[in-house]
């Protein structure tokens, strides 16, 4: 069974849609015969290279929240992911450009390091608050995951693997994805959002006793904010 996954970096549900799919496949009889695919989505593709606002002003203009309407909000997002067993500071996230850090990916899953390379750039932005868009900050991601810095930066100072993410981002769109996560089963059976775990479970099995193909939902984030 294949599973393409669309998410962004700077996506909270994506972490937590995520870490709810390990906990299915950790329970499912044939996780052994699974293959998982990351694919690239820009939640906000016109960002810049450096932080220009807090998460509590980004909800503020997005949603037009009030300063405690947004703090209610940042909690909500941080207390489900404690559920799923992640440490998320979101209200302290570093929000800047993340295609650099999608490229990084991508390079790191030719290499055979790409489900090593997408958790430890969930965890830099989430957990450490790094800013994905330094490049500095996505070779030491790199040496982490047990890849050459030196050669991180020079494949980041080229355009290789530009072509393959806006591959990703342009399938994304012709499907017509417009938040993520958004899970592929088979090339048949959608979900979109952070599904529970127990609901992932149940749709692994139904997908592998090809008993169902359709659509299911949960919360997501999209380009106008998660909801």
């Amino acid at each position: 069974m294949k599973i393409q996954i669309w998410s962004d970096y700077a996506c909270p549900y994506c972490y937590i849609g995520k870490r709810h799919l390990e906990h299915a496949l950790a329970q499912f009889s044939r996780a052994d015969e699974v293959q998982v695919e990351f694919k690239a989505f820009e939640l906000y593709p016109h960002a810049g290279k450096t932080t220009v606002n807090t998460t509590q002003q980004r909800i503020e203009k997005k949603y037009g929240k009030s300063p405690q309407g947004a703090l209610e909000m940042i909690a909500h997002i941080e207390k489900t992911a404690a559920r799923a067993g992640l440490e998320m500071n979101y209200r302290a996230v570093k929000n800047t450009n993340t295609f650099d850090a999608h490229r990084l990916a991508k390079w790191a899953d030719s290499l055979g390091k790409g489900q090593e390379m997408h958790e430890r750039l969930m965890r830099a932005y989430f957990t450490d608050n790094a800013e994905l868009a330094d490049r500095g900050n996505l070779a030491d991601f790199a040496a982490d995951v047990g890849l050459n810095g030196d050669e991180a930066k020079q494949m980041l100072a080229c355009d290789d693997f530009v072509q393959a993410v806006k591959n990703d981002e342009n399938e994304a769109a012709a499907a017509g994805v417009q938040g993520v996560p958004f899970f592929v089963f088979d090339g048949k059976t959608t979900a979109s959002g952070a599904m529970p775990a127990d609901s992932l479970l149940k749709l692994l099995n139904q997908v592998y006793q090809e008993q169902q193909s359709g659509n299911l939902t949960g919360a997501a984030c999209g380009i106008d904010g998660c909801g």
